[in-house]
């Protein structure tokens, strides 16, 4: 079936999740970022600004059918291909909160149809604790109906002011061959093309891949680490995914520009290809 622009506007379910001290301080350690301040549980403990996806995959787990309207061998050809977070206030370790999504937005591309969904977690007093634009490409699926965007508010991304020719700064890092089996149970983000090589070679890979999201985690903390931001103090972080990292290889971090509170930065595979294009860090002021 395609992908029908009918669906833009409707939910696709909600879940209740709570974030403990354990699930919090397992993502990092996942990522892998060592600061004392995520796992110091005497204090108010520091949760790593990509967290929040770790229950939205749980909420698209649970309604795997729902939001795309799709056979579920349309379903397993959607990569994610963008991702937006707004922290609007740190998480309390041991909280609950209520995650529901909605479908924002769909469009054509040449390779495919492309979903736009909108996470929003709230506290049990209803107030906002984050939200997320989460991006899918469905590889050679139609959409049905006209490209569609809902009434939803999103605040306009950041953009560049310049384009040095060199890296403000950059660091290198190195992808052990077991990284995503740690994320992947760390995170609880289990998607089998990152784990098991069958089926990763039937998904058309040679070999499993590091998450998107897990690559964008460890950019975030090298980015911050590199910038002097404390990792506390990030509001929001962007990227696009674009080339895979294979595991048992490098990725560099580059950081392109810093412009106050706003930091832009790529991420690049061994091959010198973006793993992650346009991405961005904002702190506070």
């Amino acid at each position: 079936m395609p992908l029908d622009s009918s669906l833009v506007g409707q939910p696709i379910g909600s879940i209740t999740a709570v974030c403990d001290a354990r699930w919090l301080m397992a993502f990092a350690s996942g990522v892998p970022d060592e600061r004392p301040e995520l796992y110091d549980t005497t204090s108010a403990l520091v949760t790593h600004p990509l967290f929040p996806v770790a229950p939205e995959w749980e909420l698209l787990i649970t309604h795997h059918s729902t939001p795309a309207a799709m056979t579920p061998a349309e379903l397993r050809r959607g990569v994610h291909a963008t991702h937006d977070v707004i922290l609007e206030r740190s998480l309390v370790a041991g909280e609950t909160v209520h995650v529901a999504a909605t479908v924002a937005a769909v469009d054509r591309r040449p390779a495919g149809a492309v979903q736009h969904l909108v996470f929003e977690a709230t506290d049990t007093s209803g107030h906002s604790v984050w939200r997320t634009r989460f991006s899918s490409l469905f590889r050679g699926v139609e959409l049905q109906g006209e490209p569609t965007l809902a009434d939803i508010a999103w605040p306009p991304t950041p953009r560049r002011e310049s384009s040095p020719d060199t890296p403000v700064a950059s660091r290198r890092s190195w992808v052990r061959p077991i990284d995503a089996h740690v994320y992947t149970e760390c995170a609880r983000i289990w998607n089998p093309i990152h784990t098991d090589v069958a089926i990763a070679r039937l998904a058309g890979l040679d070999n499993p891949i590091l998450h998107g999201t897990a690559t964008l985690a460890r950019a975030v903390s090298i980015v911050t680490e590199l910038a002097d931001i404390s990792i506390s103090d990030v509001t929001r972080v962007l990227g696009g995914f674009s080339a895979m990292v294979q595991l048992g290889s490098f990725i560099d971090v580059q950081i392109d520009e810093i412009s106050g509170p706003t930091v832009h930065f790529v991420v690049l595979n061994e091959q010198g290809e973006r793993a992650v294009r346009d991405g961005v860090v904002v702190a506070r002021h």
